[in-house]
């Protein structure tokens, strides 16, 4: 019965869709009119066609679902032990530590933890410690990314040499998932990186890992090439998630797609496993509770454009102490998405959508595009030292600036509807600006900002 209703009408092709614009404008600019232009150099048009929409071959998630995870902080290792023991009975499928300092006792810490679904960011380079870990628990992931402490903090973990020493070696000592190449962009997004610059940046960072460690040629590097030639390890992608639903569903996929085509340089078959959690960059002190609307749509994005793992940002998280109440009910918006709204029964809910699909492509070309620029500069690392990133991110971000002063860009709660019945604290639990932190460094950093920041300073 249905293919028979579909027949009495005729296909409109886009061409035929355009005119029909064209005349309801009756003369107003088409361009002008209904095409948005974007920060990422995207142009988002009122309609998208099948005659035009590319077909794209998006590869697979590393896993067949996605997984809720929770990040905690382990500055006491019996605490955070006793924490993820109580997660993981209330909704965490996984944790993902984050280990300020090898004082924190392995073995304390992962007391009692299932195998599976643990993550560790250790904040130091320490291949002792590392073999602690892989001692008591070689199904972890352990995520460490040489380059992040470079652009976050300014200056390497040691130095150059000997920290690219250990990266090889902490590579080539452990099989499988356990020890793999991190590539952290969160970093860029939260500072104000478009969404074009977050994926050539990350086109970018991974290439110098790959252009520095694949030399076959190098009796020591060798054994790294090796390992991911023989698809015994993949790439830890870890990243946040920003506020432009569609863009970041495309963002995800793109993701995948320029893993793919930066492997196929070294003629390696390179996969990803994405982590994903909201961004710090749109969340604000002013009406706070917007904060879990945010929340959950950048959630959502992530999980339709295919992460892997999903941790939730607490709503409250940049200005209050760690609490159960924020904690539970971001666990919670997770567990909706995915046992009420039924996120986990298909793995590529986005195949299909013209709109998304050329989203998607847009953003891989572009990213690479990017890439080829910060490579015949001299590289990614060479373009830190050089400020050149740290510029580009900094104009990104101060036209996103401008564009919230301009009201071009909302915040609800923020730069439009403010919400008088929840003014400033004339105190908070946590200091919720950018610290100053003047010391020597190598390169200048680059330093996360929140985008009310400013807004938020003056009302206090």
């Amino acid at each position: 019965m249905s293919n028979r209703l579909f027949e009495d009408f005729e296909p409109v092709s886009e061409t035929a869709w355009k005119q029909k614009i064209q005349m309801d404008l009756k003369g107003a600019d088409y361009n002008e009119t209904l095409v948005t232009k974007t920060n990422s150099g995207i142009d988002i048009k009122p309609i998208y066609h099948s005659d035009s929409a590319p077909q794209l071959n998006i590869p697979a998630r590393a896993t067949d679902n996605w997984f809720i995870s929770q990040r905690i902080y382990a500055g006491n290792a019996t605490a955070a032990n006793k924490k993820a023991k109580d997660v993981l009975k209330r909704g965490s499928e996984g944790v993902l530590f984050v280990i300020p300092n090898k004082e924190i006792d392995p073995t304390v810490l992962l007391k009692g933890l299932p195998e599976y679904g643990i993550q560790i960011h250790p904040q130091f380079m320490d291949l002792d410690y590392i073999k602690q870990v892989h001692g008591i628990n070689p199904k972890a992931y352990v995520h460490i990314d040489i380059i992040n402490q470079l652009a976050s903090d300014g200056n390497w973990f040691n130095d150059l040499k000997k920290d690219h020493y250990n990266y090889a070696e902490f590579i080539k000592s452990f099989s499988g998932y356990f020890s793999q190449f991190t590539v952290n962009t969160s970093l860029y997004q939260n500072a104000g990186a478009t969404t074009t610059q977050e994926l050539g940046y990350y086109a970018a960072h991974l290439n110098e890992y790959l252009n520095h460690y694949c030399d076959t040629s190098k009796e020591h590097d060798a054994g790294v090439y090796d390992a991911y030639a023989k698809a015994e390890k993949r790439i830890n992608i870890d990243t946040t998630i920003g506020s432009n639903y569609f863009m970041e569903i495309a963002k995800y996929r793109a993701y995948r797609l320029i893993t793919k085509a930066i492997g196929n340089l070294y003629s390696i078959d390179l996969k990803c496993y994405i982590t994903a959690s909201p961004s710090h960059r749109n969340k604000s002190l002013l009406d706070y509770n917007v904060n879990l609307l945010r929340t959950t749509t950048e959630c959502m994005s992530a999980v339709l454009g295919g992460a892997d793992t999903v941790y939730n940002l607490p709503y409250d998280e940049f200005f209050n102490k760690e609490n159960e109440f924020g904690d539970r009910i971001a666990r919670n918006q997770l567990r909706i998405l995915k046992d009420e709204a039924y996120l986990e029964k298909i793995n590529n809910a986005a195949d299909g959508s013209y709109y998304i699909n050329t989203l998607t492509k847009q953003l891989t070309e572009k990213a690479i595009e990017l890439f080829k620029t910060i490579e015949r500069g001299g590289g990614f690392v060479q373009s830190l030292f050089e400020g050149t990133i740290q510029r580009k991110i900094k104009e990104s971000a101060t036209q996103e600036l401008n564009d919230i002063d301009n009201q071009k860009k909302i915040m609800v709660g923020v730069n439009k509807y403010p919400n008088a019945d929840m003014p400033l604290q004339d105190e908070y639990e946590l200091y919720p600006f950018v610290k100053a932190n003047p010391r020597k460094t190598l390169i200048a950093p680059i330093v996360p900002t929140r985008l009310a920041e400013s807004i938020e300073k003056a009302q206090m």
